[in-house]
């Protein structure tokens, strides 16, 4: 029994290490929006222009995942990576979706990245424009793009 269970926990942590974010590519166009990642650090704000990050709503339309991709948070960060937020809650309002998400571990390179953890998430897709704002641990970051 011991052995099954040992099997099975490490199964699934295979499957958690090969996550991977869908690419732009493979999302639907009105998923996907191109604007700048603005992330405040180090007294200053530090500007992602022209960042592509697709809201994929789930199946029952109640929470989506916001994928963000190929970001550089920082300018001493040296490479660029995918960033998943999982499982934001989506409510509808009269002109579009209220985004929002209090505390959740984002996905990054093969598996969770929890020393990053988001919170505070708020946001709108209103027309063709999406919006965020979020705390990554302890750095405010914004998001404003349009489909």
């Amino acid at each position: 029994m011991k052995r099954n269970i040992l099997a099975l926990f490490l199964a699934l942590a295979g499957l958690c290490a090969c996550y991977k974010a869908p690419q732009p590519d493979e999302v639907p166009q009105d998923s996907l929006y191109v604007g700048t990642v603005s992330v405040d650090y180090d007294g200053g704000v530090y500007d992602n222009p022209d960042t592509q990050v697709a809201c994929i709503p789930s199946a029952d339309g109640k929470t989506a995942d916001i994928v963000i991709y190929k970001i550089k948070f920082v300018p001493r960060m040296p490479i660029r990576i995918d960033v998943t937020i999982p499982g934001v809650k989506v409510t509808s309002l009269q002109d579009g979706l209220q985004l929002s998400c209090h505390d959740v571990t984002p996905l990054a390179m093969g598996g969770e990245y929890p020393k990053y953890q988001v919170y505070n998430l708020q946001g709108s897709v209103i027309g063709n424009k999406l919006s965020l704002s979020l705390l990554f641990g302890e750095y405010p970051t914004r998001f404003s793009g349009t489909r």
